[in-house]
């Protein structure tokens, strides 16, 4: 009895490897070839996982984009969550987390990126993700309250839409550019304009 009750427990923890494995092939497929080249025959030959497998967690090509989308905010929100657990590093410990986001995450950057253009022209997939995308403004304005800001709905706005030029100025220029030298020095520049006053 206490067996059949136990034995889902592997088979649930292999299922979520599985899911896993599908969404970070996903991911890369999107990062290195954009929405195109995400198709579930591609997602599963990436992940090394059988077409019948990628087709039960994903009924379609919006559905496994979505969960792609989601699933890299919620891990760049426990990034955002360490930072704001050290509040009172204010203006240094944000640059420090603006320069890590832009430089840590090439392939994150390139698929949230590509997603951004496929959500101008997909109105269905926008609708998907935009519980997501409301969660995302939401922990900025937290992270930039619990730092000090005085408006941090709007600095939250402009602090993202910031923080996405970089990134994108960054890849189209190369890692080792003129501009990815400047990285620092302009994390820093956005850090003291949002945070302004004795760090």
């Amino acid at each position: 009895m206490t067996k059949s009750r136990r034995a889902p427990r592997p088979r649930q923890a292999r299922a979520e490897r599985t899911r896993r494995r599908l969404l970070e092939a996903a991911l890369r497929l999107l990062a290195e070839g954009g929405p195109a080249a995400v198709t579930h025959r591609a997602v599963s030959e990436q992940a090394g996982v059988s077409l019948g497998a990628t087709t039960y967690w994903f009924g379609s090509k919006r559905d496994l984009l979505a969960e792609v989308f989601r699933v890299h905010l919620a891990e760049v929100h426990e990034r955002v969550g360490t930072l704001a657990a050290a509040s009172g590093t204010r203006a240094a410990g944000l640059a420090g987390f603006l320069e890590g986001a832009v430089r840590d995450d090439r392939l994150g950057t390139l698929a949230t990126l590509e997603l951004a253009l496929e959500r101008a022209r997909d109105p269905s997939l926008r609708r998907r993700i935009h519980g997501a995308s409301v969660r995302s403004s939401a922990r900025a304005e937290e992270l930039l309250r619990g730092l000090g800001s005085a408006r941090a709905k709007v600095d939250a706005t402009l602090l993202v839409a910031a923080l996405n030029g970089l990134k994108l100025e960054w890849l189209a220029e190369g890692e080792r550019s003129a501009f990815a030298a400047r990285i620092p020095a302009l994390a820093r520049r956005l850090a003291e304009l949002f945070l302004p006053g004795p760090d």
